[in-house]
């Protein structure tokens, strides 16, 4: 790229889950030209077919403390990420800098010291803080950039809680396309092409992670078949690690226990999300502690009610007009939930459509995060 990218976004992730599909999205929102430095992989390739220069970083482990050895090892691996976006920024001097995710803003924070001249420097923040040590890093790097944007207001709150950060911190909540998402001609939630008598289905949406509470989904939907005997549970995603991979086949033996034999249905990664969305009566989102939930979003833009937890980031999206929330971790109170969710399915299907339309617009997300880069990328 001859002439200096606007952005250059930042990820240490080389997969493409939710954070990754929202960058792109973003991303492709800047009318200058725009680069990703990141390692090979489905992010880079998906960067790439949308016209966006990549700059290819090492591929490191995910897994940053999964062991002793990885706690050991992780300063040195951090150090050499850091150099290595160091070197990237000092050859394409883009106008503006994207660190997409806390590891990028530690990098950045460590790479670009003494750099100059150095570019504004955008912290994208898209989790809660997982510990309070890493907290005090995270503040630390956010505190050395120009601007801190949050997927969520729970995010914000978790970052800056007292307000004293000394960074603007800015929440855009991620938006879904409604013309991709949206409910399938003549069906709303609760009916199928056999009729509303059809079995309900609850839909578990995202990647095979221990913290989106998978086995949570599991034991609510079988306290909930008391009530609904045809109910079953369509759980659509992939392991992204090998944890994920143990935790997966822990799900397949739970799912082929007596109280939910024939029920569960193990769909893997699919391409096309609105259509599994289509064929479900509900969402059912466990996670205790999400950040913000793009699954959540698409379930309502395309008129499915959703079950979710009352906490963090699908608060801030559910309201009782298009769901039902239950107190975290609660396999009684979800199925409860559940239950009555199925039960008023077309009536929240219908809210849950037009609360999409007046909040959850791709649109007015990409447009506000624009604004914000192209001011400080001037």
């Amino acid at each position: 790229m001859s002439t200096p990218p606007q952005a250059l976004f930042v990820s240490y992730t080389s997969l493409l889950g939710g954070a990754e599909r929202i960058l792109l999205d973003h991303a492709t929102a800047l009318p200058g030209p725009v680069a990703l430095a990141c390692p090979e992989g489905p992010l880079a390739e998906r960067a790439r077919a949308a016209g966006i220069e990549v700059a290819t970083l090492t591929r490191r482990r995910v897994e940053l403390r999964a062991g002793r050895r990885d706690r050991i090892a992780m300063p040195l691996r951090m150090a050499a990420h850091a150099r290595e976006i160091r070197r990237i920024v000092a050859q394409r001097r883009p106008r503006c800098v994207v660190a997409w995710g806390m590891r990028p803003a530690l990098s950045c924070a460590i790479g670009l010291r003494g750099l100059q001249p150095r570019p504004p420097v955008v912290f994208q923040h898209n989790d809660l803080l997982p510990s309070p040590l890493v907290g005090r890093a995270v503040r630390a790097a956010a505190r050395r950039t120009d601007l801190a944007i949050a997927l969520s207001q729970a995010i914000a709150d978790d970052l800056d809680p007292h307000g004293r950060l000394g960074v603007p911190v800015a929440v855009v909540r991620p938006g879904v396309d409604l013309t991709r998402f949206r409910p399938p001609a003549g069906r709303v939630a609760g009916t199928s092409g056999q009729g509303a008598e059809a079995a309900p289905t609850a839909l578990l949406l995202g990647a095979i992670v221990d913290w989106k509470r998978p086995d949570l989904a599991l034991e609510s939907v079988a306290l909930a078949a008391r009530e609904l005997p045809g109910l079953r549970l369509r759980i659509v995603g992939a392991p992204l690690t090998a944890a994920g991979a143990e935790l997966l086949a822990e799900l397949r033996r739970r799912a082929g226990q007596p109280d939910l034999a024939g029920r569960v249905d193990f769909a893997g990664q699919v391409e096309d999300v609105p259509a599994a969305l289509a064929g479900a009566t509900c969402l059912l989102h466990c996670a205790d502690r999400e950040p913000y939930g793009m699954a959540v979003a698409e379930a309502l833009a395309c008129g499915r009610p959703v079950v979710a937890p009352a906490a963090a980031g699908p608060l801030e999206i559910v309201d009782p007009s298009c769901g039902v929330l239950y107190p975290p971790g609660d396999a009684r109170a979800a199925a409860a939930a559940l239950v009555d969710a199925v039960s008023r399915a077309p009536e929240l299907g219908r809210a849950a459509r037009a609360h999409a339309e007046a909040e959850l617009d791709r649109d007015v997300a990409r447009s506000r995060f624009r604004s914000l880069v192209e001011e400080l990328s001037r």
